[in-house]
């Protein structure tokens, strides 16, 4: 059946194994569904929460369509109302006390904003705005005291009885006069908002009680060694088969291993490349299929024109493309988002469900990665064993059954998509650099015996030679998006591309932009590079880029009416009506000749005939 699957796809054609241009590929939809984790095997399978794409999507209010532009987890959260943020906060422990704790580390409050919610809590929750600015704050910072205090009231840990918190967009005249130095209306404002009590909100305060009273840094119970010596001394003393049997705990290298194969089964299905580990990527099933197409990553093929239109093969559009570039946090969270999004038009219960999802997934990423959980045991409700289920399908959890009871195993992807949230914005946008961990795991990678498919190392030279460490056909598809292929060159480890200007202006029109080519080079840099203190991409090189991504922009195509005039006399005469017109496009004085914008040369050929008629009468 894979077979068949394979042969009904358009395939590529590229000489030697090597890449050949990815607009070309189209894919075929699956014809049966695939249930894709062979790691969950042992538990019952179930169908996806995720809903299929409806053809009358409701309008979305201004709150929802600002919440489906969020780049990040706490970018998120950020853009909650603090209604919202204090309802997850109330949770019971370990989830509200875990949201509370992340909410604090992350980069939506600033360094100064955690040392006074901290000290409100220890200090009973409540002091004078005057006392906290010009006894806790040195003079120097007192500026950014008030803005702070915004980002507190903001994110639903102050009650909002100083005025100060605005929407993500929004100004505020009581913060920016607050901030402001200045004399009259301003001066008496800060005044007002000095004798004002800062009060944390009831349900921050007991929540960040609760967790810094906790001895456990797991927001769960681990599965213990003893737990599962106990099941199975119970199991081979009972001579009862067990209905479902269970399966000993995943090893790290086995969710690694989990999570790239569910992973690539995407990425693959993206790019239509039919290489995978030991050639076995299984097809998205028809439910993630449909979800790539309702993030507009794919889209029929709009040249089809045959009677059966269930028949139109897929193909990756340019934001799908786009996708391709980015780092794999960012993938991970355009996929999270859109469930969130897409389960919160579909739900009855939709602040409910969304304040589940986010509490366990803000939870995952203070678990262990290869430690266990049982569900029934931390997961109570039905909805969030159904997120669990659902996460399981991003390759975001192992579910399986141990000990004899469903269990899941967070993955790395899990615990670096909430870490990376938290550091978003107290580095610099522009700062490429890639976290220690992801470099010592390349490195590990790469000193194997045998290297595994899912690393990438790339090494860029002065002479625009790109020098990429891989084995995998999914990483040579996604570097002849820019790269030339007919430089393609392969050894058992190694390829070799050369960055050309037709390649990426290819690239450009596709819709991948400079910035993004430049990005994945920084991300993807050999860990040699970065250990020599060496430019990770060659200055020359990333100059060429962006001068080729300005040539785009250095000519502007215009739709013009050309028209001859008889003499200088006519020529002045139309030039300056049209110029005053906005509508003269150039001219050209020694031929007489006027170029007008197409879409007023209408307008301008009127003035023409009747200036003619009233030279000729005159």
């Amino acid at each position: 059946q894979r077979q068949q699957q394979k042969m009904a796809g358009t395939k590529r054609k590229g000489a030697g194994g090597g890449p050949s241009p990815a607009a070309t590929k189209k894919r075929t939809k699956p014809s049966t569904k695939t249930v894709a984790p062979s790691a969950s095997s042992s538990s019952s399978p179930c169908k996806s929460a995720i809903p299929a794409p409806s053809s009358s999507a409701p309008k979305l209010d201004p709150q929802e369509a600002l919440l489906s532009t969020s780049t990040s987890l706490f970018e998120y959260l950020e853009r909650l109302s603090p209604r919202t943020l204090r309802s997850i906060y109330a949770l019971p422990s370990p989830r509200g006390p875990t949201v509370a704790a992340a909410v604090l580390r992350s980069s939506c409050i600033t360094d100064m904003g955690r040392q006074v919610a901290l000290r409100l809590v220890s200090c009973g929750g409540k002091f004078k705005v005057g006392t906290l600015v010009e006894g806790w704050i040195h003079r120097h910072g007192r500026r950014d005291a008030f803005l702070a205090l915004r980002r507190l009231e903001s994110m639903g840990i102050l009650e909002p009885t100083l005025g100060l918190a605005t929407r993500p967009g929004e100004e505020n005249s009581n913060s920016t006069a607050a901030e402001d130095d200045d004399d009259g209306d301003a001066g008496d404002k800060r005044a007002r908002l000095m004798g004002k009590d800062a009060v944390l909100t009831q349900e921050f305060c007991l929540a960040m009680k609760l967790y810094l009273s906790t001895s456990s840094s797991s927001p769960w119970p681990m599965i213990s060694q003893d737990q599962l010596l106990a099941y199975k001394k119970a199991e081979a003393e009972s001579k009862v088969e067990p209905e479902k049997p269970s399966r000993d705990p995943p090893t790290r290298a086995e969710l690694d291993v989990y999570t790239q194969s569910s992973w690539d089964s995407v990425l693959h299905f993206l790019v239509g490349s039919d290489d995978g580990h030991d050639g076995n990527i299984d097809e998205p099933s028809d439910a993630m299929v449909q979800f790539l197409k309702r993030i507009e990553l794919m889209r029929p093929d709009p040249d089809y024109k045959g009677p059966n239109p269930s028949k139109n093969g897929l193909q990756i559009t340019s934001k799908g493309y786009e996708f391709m570039l980015r780092d794999n946090n960012a993938q991970v969270w355009l996929f999270v988002l859109q469930y969130l999004n897409t389960m919160a038009h579909h739900h009855e219960m939709k602040d409910a469900f969304r304040i589940e999802a986010l509490s366990f997934l803000i939870c995952l990423g203070s678990c262990r990665v290869g430690e266990g959980y049982f569900s029934s045991q931390n997961l109570p409700s039905k909805s969030a064993r159904q997120v669990m289920k659902d996460f399981g399908r991003f390759g975001l959890l192992f579910v399986c059954r141990v000990a004899g009871k469903i269990a899941f195993y967070p993955t790395k992807v899990a615990v670096n998509l909430v870490a990376a949230s938290e550091k978003a914005g107290r580095v610099k946008t522009t700062d490429l650099g890639q976290s220690v961990a992801a470099t010592r795991s390349l490195e590990d990678a790469l000193s194997a015996p045998v290297p595994s498919r899912s690393h990438l190392a790339v090494v860029v030279q002065t002479n625009f030679q790109v020098v990429a460490y891989t084995r995998s056909k999914l990483h040579v598809a996604t570097l002849g998006l820019f790269c030339d292929i007919q430089s393609y060159r392969r050894l058992p480890n190694v390829i070799f591309f050369h960055l050309t200007r037709d390649s990426i202006r290819s690239a450009f029109r596709l819709g991948v932009t400079a910035d993004q080519i430049l990005r994945f080079l920084h991300v993807h840099a050999h860990p040699m590079l970065r250990r020599e203190g060496q430019r990770l991409v060659p200055a020359n090189v990333s100059d060429q880029i962006l001068l080729w991504d300005r040539e785009r922009r250095r000519v502007v195509m215009d739709e013009v009416w050309v028209h001859q005039c008889r003499d200088a006399a006519e020529f002045a005469a139309v030039g300056q009506y049209a110029s005053d017109a906005d509508a003269l496009a150039w001219g050209a004085a020694h031929t007489n000749k006027l170029y007008i914008h197409w879409s007023k040369h209408m307008a301008i050929q009127t003035y023409i005939r009747k200036w003619r008629t009233k030279q000729l009468r005159s």
